[in-house]
């Protein structure tokens, strides 16, 4: 590191400030994510590309520094009760040495957590090393170091959404009140200089000493402790979670008030203006010293110059026995897809710790500092451990099922030299994503039924349904990874576009309610339009596959029928979430069931019209069009309300017409509320996602009557069993009427006249 000095070499202030405005130049784009078209810019053909958002910056790093904040006050005051005499006073007022002592072991774990958080968000697993072109920069080598450390410690978001608010948090129980928040930002910062150091030490060493195998292995155990230490953290804040750690903090030592983290909180709370100026002198020299003593062993560490041996990964060791089959799995008939995955995970830690260890942490933290009690409720009640399985398997999903098109990186151009389809090669990866997933959900069940006094049909129920969504969604994680992904992009935070992870998050907590529905029926149902779904999404995946490799280039979005099965999937848990609030525990009522079936139906358009109105979307059904033909919609309305009508005449001969009504809990049941419910309401949310989104959808892929026939039938199976056939039938003429209008007003005409003349019939018989 000893280079001689440059002519022109900038001063520290010049190149702190420059790598300031480098270092929040790469935040601001990593959180604005997007294409860089502007608006008008037609030089790209593909879509329109995401629109800058800064809602990371006005909105959730706010939201973070009051939820910590929150957490520290909370932690404050439960190391309070645990560490001081019961009963005695102490805001506003000098704390105890107890309490001190125990705040500043908060400092310190918040402190280490925030660290592994910053080591472990990526930066050892990249292949290339920022200080080798920083050194290119004409800055003195010793100005570099400083000026590296003042820069890390101001834009440090992890550090900071964890330091400021719990100073500003001791502060404010000081007797600071609204002066807290500006302390808060004061005291931290030593701290932040002090992470710097340790940051910027065990980045230099590691990369200088190990391969980057290596380095990505120890990512993998730093990504681990980030999160536990994190909760460690955050559970000193929760009531009845805060018990393991505040007995540690009870048998902390007296040396640690003389710490960077003790000096804080002394400096913080000492009342004696003078007491105060010698605690933050006291702060600043110690802090100073150790920096200096870190800069000095950096420089030790660069005495040879900056030649990252991480950077690159060093010549294989020589391989013995049969390199063509490097895993023996010949007894499971494993495709070459799977085994290439499979010594994947082998090899990379980093790649088996995210998909597999982290989200049974991150899920397993979540359950067991909760205050919902799911953590208790789950070994009594089969439904919440069967959701609780398949949320699991669901989150692991989204990170390695969803990111197999990621996973692939730069090399993702060798999919298409395979001799076989690309499709084909993300089929054997959802397949194998899907097994490998069920083992978590496995173990789960099986300690539920070995604590479970008995083993009833509600447990095998859920169970099943549990383990048979989670194959299917690895299909649909992989098929929304297509449209998710961004395996070419530099940064590795843009390498997955947010909306399509919430959407596939949405979609899982969906499922949930096939899984603790009470009602046989329903859950079946549910799970066939998730199954539906799978195929739909696909379908459409597949027409993206030939435009992976141009970012730019995307077929134009259009309508198809997984928007279909989606909007009926949400419109049917809309509509039974909005029941269960309205009704809750009292009397079904025809007003209630209108209600809830509108909100349902209201909330669905509603989402459906904003969505395709962002993407711009082609091929959108309409209400009113240029041939709305609503007589033939009153025809064949009639058409479809004689063949119901003879139906029920049929039924009533065979004198199943009474028992069939009763089963299925008829409109004529609901009183005058049958009247816009079935006028209107039905008419109105049904045809739009049954005939608008779902018949429209297969009409791009197939004929007119296998699209009708297959529209048809789904739309049929949502109805009461005795009702299937004439509503099949109804569903086919609406389709018709459709395809002749190509607008939404005519099959809902047919459908408001065919549950006239039903109803009418059924009033007439009963």
């Amino acid at each position: 590191m000893n280079v001689p000095a440059r002519t022109g070499a900038a001063p520290l202030w010049r190149s702190t400030s420059l790598l300031i405005r480098l270092r929040l130049r790469r935040l601001a784009n990593a959180f604005i994510a997007g294409s860089n078209k502007k608006p008008g810019d037609k030089t790209r053909t593909g879509n329109p590309g995401k629109k800058s958002s800064k809602i990371v910056l006005y909105l959730a790093m706010p939201m973070m520094l009051f939820i910590f904040g929150a957490m520290t006050a909370n932690s404050v005051l439960n190391l309070h009760g645990a560490l001081d005499p019961p009963g005695s006073f102490w805001i506003t007022v000098e704390f105890s040495t107890a309490l001190t002592i125990g705040i500043a072991f908060l400092l310190f774990v918040l402190w280490l957590a925030s660290l592994l958080v910053n080591i472990g968000s990526g930066e050892l697993a990249k292949s290339e090393w920022d200080l080798e072109w920083l050194i290119t920069l004409p800055i003195r080598s010793d100005t570099l170091l400083w000026a590296r450390l003042a820069e890390r410690s101001i834009v440090n978001p992890s550090g900071a959404i964890a330091l400021i608010p719990a100073c500003a948090a001791i502060a404010w129980y000081s007797g600071y009140r609204w002066a807290a928040p500006l302390i808060g930002v004061l005291a931290a910062w030593p701290m932040l200089l002090l992470a710097a150091l340790v940051r910027t030490l065990i980045d230099t060493g590691l990369r200088l000493r190990m391969s980057a195998a290596q380095l990505r292995n120890l990512h993998a155990v730093i990504s681990v402790m980030s999160i536990i230490t994190m909760y460690l953290a955050i559970s000193i804040g929760l009531k009845g979670k805060s018990e393991f750690m505040l007995g540690i903090a009870a048998t902390m030592p007296d040396w640690l008030l003389y710490t960077p983290m003790g000096l804080t909180v002394r400096a913080i709370n000492e009342r004696d203006v003078a007491d105060a100026a010698l605690l933050v002198l006291a702060l600043i020299a110690e802090v100073a010293v150790i920096l200096w003593l870190g800069v000095q062993v950096l420089r030790h560490q660069l005495r040879n110059g900056v030649v990252s041996g991480g950077a690159r990964d060093a010549e294989r060791k020589t391989v013995t026995g049969d390199p063509a089959e490097p895993i023996r799995t010949s007894w499971l008939k494993l495709t070459a897809v799977h085994r290439r995955e499979l010594a994947l995970l082998r090899r990379d830690r980093n790649f088996l710790v995210q998909s597999l260890v982290l989200p049974l942490l991150i899920v397993g933290g979540q359950i067991l500092l909760g205050t919902s009690g799911v953590a208790s409720t789950m070994w009594t009640n089969p439904n919440v451990l069967a959701s609780v399985a398949f949320g699991l398997a669901a989150y692991s999903l989204s990170m390695s099922a969803f990111q197999t098109l990621n996973s692939e990186g730069q090399a993702l151009w060798l999919l298409y030299t395979f001799p076989c389809s690309i499709e084909e090669v993300l089929k054997d990866k959802a397949k194998l994503w899907g097994v490998l997933t069920l083992f978590y959900p496995l173990v789960l069940f099986a300690i539920g039924a070995f604590v479970a006094p008995s083993i009833g049909w509600t447990f095998l129920g859920a169970m099943l349904t549990a383990l048979l969504g989670i194959p299917i969604y690895a299909f649909i994680a992989v098929a929304l990874g297509v449209f998710g992904s961004n395996p070419l992009e530099q940064q590795p935070n843009q390498k997955v576009k947010p909306a399509y992870v919430y959407l596939y998050m949405s979609l899982s907590g969906l499922y949930i309610y096939a899984i603790v529905t009470p009602q046989p029926v329903q859950r079946l149902i549910f799970m066939v339009l998730s199954m539906l779904l799978a195929a739909a999404l696909w379908q459409k995946a597949r027409d993206q596959l030939g435009y992976l490799l141009d970012p730019d280039a995307s077929p134009p979005p259009r309508v198809s029928t997984s928007d279909g099965l989606i909007a009926a999937m949400l419109f049917f848990v809309a509509q039974a979430v909005a029941a269960a609030v309205i009704i809750g525990r009292g009397r079904v009522t025809g007003a209630a069931v209108l209600f809830a079936f509108a909100i349902g139906g209201a909330v669905t358009y509603a989402l459906m019209r904003y969505v395709y109105a962002r993407t711009r979307t082609e091929g959108v059904p309409r209400i009113l069009g240029d041939t709305n033909l609503p007589l033939t919609g009153i025809a064949v309305g009639l058409l479809a309300g004689a063949v119901g009508v003879v139906y029920l005449y049929t039924l009533d001969a065979l004198h199943l017409l009474e028992t069939a009504m009763r089963e299925g809990k008829s409109y004529v049941s609901l009183g005058l509320w049958t009247l816009p419910l079935a006028l209107v309401a039905a008419p109105l949310f049904e045809e739009f996602i049954f005939r608008g989104l779902i018949f429209g959808g297969l009409r791009r892929s197939f004929g007119l009557w296998p699209a009708a026939l297959a529209s048809a039938a789904l739309f049929a199976i949502l109805h009461p069993a005795f009702s299937i056939l004439p509503v099949f039938v109804l569903g086919v003429c609406a389709a018709f009427v459709y395809e002749r209008s190509r607008s939404l007003l005519a099959p809902m005409i047919v459908h408001a006249v065919y549950n006239a003349v039903v109803i009418g019939a059924q009033s007439f018989l009963l």
